[in-house]
Formats: C-alpha cells, sequence, structure tokens
C-alpha cells in the first residue's frame, strides 16, 4: 500500500454533498484504505473565468494501486458523478467533481499524463491549505519543502503582491 494526497474540488451541483460522497465511494473500493478529509474551503475561481465559486478538500489514502491505475479510477468517479470535458475549449472549466492526484508516495515523475507531484500545489491556496491543515510536516519530494512552509511562502507571495489574491476560506462539513 502507498500513501496518496488527493485534491478533491467541485464548482457545480451541490459541491459538498459531492465531495464527500466521492470520497465515501473512493473508500467503497478494495484497494483503496482512506485515511484522512481536510475541512472544505470555499475559494474564488483561480487560473479560469467562472461565475461559480469551489468548494475544495484534501484527503490522504492509501491504495494497492499503481499511479497510473489510480488515475484511470479516479477519472472513472469523476465521470460517474457526471463530470463531462467539453470539447474545443481550452484550459479548466466548470466541473461537477475534480480529483487530483497531488502526491502518491514519494515518486517524481513528469509523465505527460500524470505529474508527480502535481505541479501546482505551491501556487494553489485552495490546495496548500487543506494539505496544510491534515499533513503540514508533508515534504515535498520534489522540492524538499514542508506543506506548511509552501502554505506560508505563498501567502508571502500574496501580501507583497508577487501573487494574484486567492479568495479562499475554511468552512465545515454538514
Amino acid at each position: 500500500m502507498e500513501k496518496v494526497w488527493l485534491g478533491l474540488g467541485s464548482n457545480l451541483g451541490d459541491s459538498q454533498h459531492i465531495l464527500q460522497r466521492a470520497w465515501e465511494a473512493l473508500g467503497e473500493e478494495a484497494c483503496i484504505r482512506i485515511l484522512s478529509l481536510s475541512s472544505p474551503y470555499a475559494s474564488s475561481p483561480v487560473a479560469m473565468e467562472s461565475e461559480n465559486r469551489f468548494l475544495n478538500a484534501v484527503g490522504i489514502l492509501e491504495t494497492s494501486l499503481e499511479p497510473s491505475l489510480l488515475l484511470a479510477l479516479l477519472q472513472k468517479t469523476e465521470k460517474g458523478f457526471g463530470r463531462h470535458k467539453k470539447t474545443g475549449v481550452d484550459g479548466y472549466q466548470d466541473r461537477l467533481l475534480d480529483l487530483d492526484i497531488l502526491y502518491f508516495g514519494e515518486r517524481v515523475s513528469a509523465a505527460a499524463d500524470l505529474c508527480l507531484p502535481h505541479s501546482h500545489i505551491a501556487k494553489r491556496l485552495f490546495v496548500l491549505a487543506p494539505l496544510a491543515e491534515i499533513d503540514p510536516e508533508h515534504c515535498d519530494p520534489d522540492s524538499g519543502r514542508k506543506v506548511k512552509d509552501m502554505y506560508q511562502h505563498l501567502l508571502r507571495q500574496i501580501a507583497d503582491g508577487s501573487m494574484q489574491p486567492q479568495d479562499i476560506h475554511r468552512e465545515k462539513w454538514l
């Protein structure tokens, strides 16, 4: 079994219900053992235009699957919750469910279909805030930096204006 950190997100429908149900569905898989789920965090869209706010969380699980097979399972789960990518549209889109592998153990790779660790972790409060909540001491295998340090660095960058503001606040699961 290998430890995996997942990002969960939604900005369409009943996002809180969708994220909770998706997390439970992953835990029903024989090859997965769920360990921890952060609080939900409401945030404005980053790197995309949308009128819909996002709800995000980070979860930690263990799996016996290899990264490519876990990715396929996550994509199947997204589709099961009604996610359909619009063809002919570049960039990020509104979505019912988005499941991203943030870290897969200590693996570092830059495959075309799966970059490990996820390439945008250090730039996204909606990832770093929930990640710092549940595993602040986790060390990024690529940069060697602890999550709590990456989170504080991003907050400083936003405060000094070198990164765009990211509106985010912690909520509670219902």
